[in-house]
């Protein structure tokens, strides 16, 4: 199994911890690039302009002052800086020890800064998108020629798809059983895509996956493990072959 999150735009700074060591992460082929883009990231932030090149509003001038030292910032594990709305469902920190091994080693979190982590990896807030455009290219066309490391760990897997569009840019190899996490709101028979709902499904299902008695392998095991919670209205598997889509649906009635 293996379950592929995006990072979430809400981060905690660590106040305590390690400085940041690049070297330790996890997916060593990555550490090469993650250093030019700290180092960029640290140059563009000390900028006059950082915040209209980093694409971020004046509420968050602090923590992109904080990046021109971001080398030296305090870290703590992944699943402790991220904490939108999938990582609050996900309750990562809640994990048994046996569990966040398993998370250790099943959960990939992609980012335009590291490319992707490990959730035990100790990283700082921080704040760059994939699409940003640094002096040497966005992250996201230099994360391209690298992605391909990636495959090995996919082959023959369940890989669990919870990225949103702009953390995609990893193509999950056709050797793998490939199932992206969605949402839909039914109202009288008309759906609708509430990102918030999808965000929250899917870090439900991460923690059912990562909580299970028993290592989801299939699509149908995934579906089941969420088929036993109360709060799932439905669930619809579709799709053929290794690319599928499980999605949940909330059905409600109209005033």
């Amino acid at each position: 199994m293996l379950i592929a999150l995006p990072p979430s735009e809400g981060k905690t700074a660590p106040t305590t911890g390690p400085a940041l060591d690049l070297d330790s992460l996890s997916i060593q082929p990555f550490t090469d690039l993650r250093h030019e883009l700290v180092r960029e990231l640290e140059t563009v932030s000390a900028g006059d302009n950082a915040l209209d090149v980093l694409g971020v509003g004046a509420t968050v001038r602090g923590e992109v002052e904080d990046q021109q030292h971001l080398s030296s910032l305090p870290c703590a594990p992944a699943h402790e800086v991220y904490t939108g709305v999938l990582y609050q469902a996900a309750e990562l920190s809640s994990l048994s020890e046996e569990e966040m091994a398993r998370a250790g080693d099943s959960v990939l979190i992609f980012s335009g800064l590291f490319g992707a982590t490990s959730p035990t990896d100790l990283i700082p807030r921080y704040r760059l998108k994939m699409g940003v455009k640094l002096p040497a290219g966005t992250p996201k066309a230099r994360w391209r020629k690298l992605w391909h490391h990636l495959d090995e760990r996919a082959d023959g897997q369940l890989v669990i798809d919870a990225r949103s569009s702009d953390y995609a840019g990893w193509s999950i190899p056709d050797s793998a059983t490939h199932v992206k996490i969605g949402a839909v709101r039914e109202t009288d028979g008309i759906r609708k895509v509430i990102t918030h709902n999808a965000k929250y499904y899917r870090g439900l299902f991460t923690r059912l996956a990562l909580t299970a008695q028993a290592v989801p392998t299939t699509a149908d095991d995934l579906a089941d493990l969420g088929s036993e919670q109360p709060e799932i209205d439905a669930i619809e598997l579709s799709g053929t072959g290794r690319n599928l889509t499980l999605t949940v649906v909330d059905r409600e009635q109209a005033a």
